[in-house]
C-alpha cells in the first residue's frame, strides 16, 4: 500500500480541513512544534510523567528518533491544518510501535487548541486501521484512569477493550480481530 493511499482528508468539527499522511523522516520539526503546543496536562497524559524540565535538545532528539524510525519498528500518521496566523501546521500525531509480529503499542497526541474537534478520534481510527493492514491483531497502551476524553474515544471504537487497572493508570488492549457488539463501525 502506497503513502498516497494512506493520505486522507476530513473536516474537524469546526469545519477546518485536516489532512493526514504517513509520518516521514523530515517531520521532526513538526513533532517539536506539536509538543510545544501541548500544555503540561496534555504532555503528562501523553508521556505519563511531568515534562517541566525537559530541554529543547531532549525534545528535538526524541522527535528525530520518532520521525526516523524504520517501518518495521513503528508507523505513524501526522495530521495538518491551515490555522489563522500560523499557516499549515501539525495538529496531531498517532503512531504504533511494534512489540511483536501481531501486537503494537498505540500512542496519540493532539495540540491543545485543536482538542475537542474530532481530530483525535479520526487519527486513532486511522492508526488502528493502519495497524490492522500491517498485521496487528491487537494494540496495547497505557492510559490514566482520569483521562475521560481517551476513555470516551475507546468507548466509540468498534473493537473489544480489555482494561487492567494498575493504580492511577490502566493498561488497555484492543482486539483488532473482532468487533464488539452494538457499536457502529463507521468512524
Amino acid at each position: 500500500m502506497g503513502a498516497a493511499q494512506l493520505a486522507k482528508r476530513f473536516l474537524a468539527r469546526d469545519g477546518t480541513a485536516v489532512s493526514v499522511r504517513l509520518l516521514r523522516s523530515k517531520d521532526a520539526a513538526h513533532l517539536v512544534d506539536l509538543f510545544e503546543h501541548m500544555g503540561p496536562e496534555s504532555r503528562y497524559r501523553r508521556f505519563h510523567q511531568p515534562t517541566d524540565h525537559v530541554t529543547a535538545e531532549q525534545v528535538w532528539a526524541e522527535a528525530e528518533k520518532i520521525a526516523t524510525a524504520v517501518p518495521d519498528e513503528q508507523l505513524g500518521l501526522i495530521a495538518f491544518s491551515e490555522l489563522p496566523g500560523e499557516g499549515e501546521v501539525a495538529v496531531g500525531v498517532a503512531r504504533i510501535v511494534w512489540l511483536s509480529d501481531s501486537v503494537a503499542e498505540v500512542a496519540m497526541s493532539v495540540r491543545d487548541d485543536r482538542q475537542g474537534q474530532g481530530i483525535g478520534k479520526r487519527l486513532l481510527a486511522m492508526v488502528l486501521e493502519l495497524a490492522q493492514i500491517t498485521g496487528a491483531e491487537s494494540v496495547v497502551g497505557l492510559v490514566q484512569n482520569d483521562n475521560e476524553p481517551m476513555w470516551h474515544l475507546f468507548d466509540q471504537l468498534p473493537y473489544p477493550l480489555k482494561r487492567t487497572v494498575e493504580g492511577t493508570e490502566s493498561e488497555i488492549e484492543l482486539d483488532l480481530t473482532r468487533e464488539k457488539m452494538g457499536v457502529a463501525t463507521a468512524v
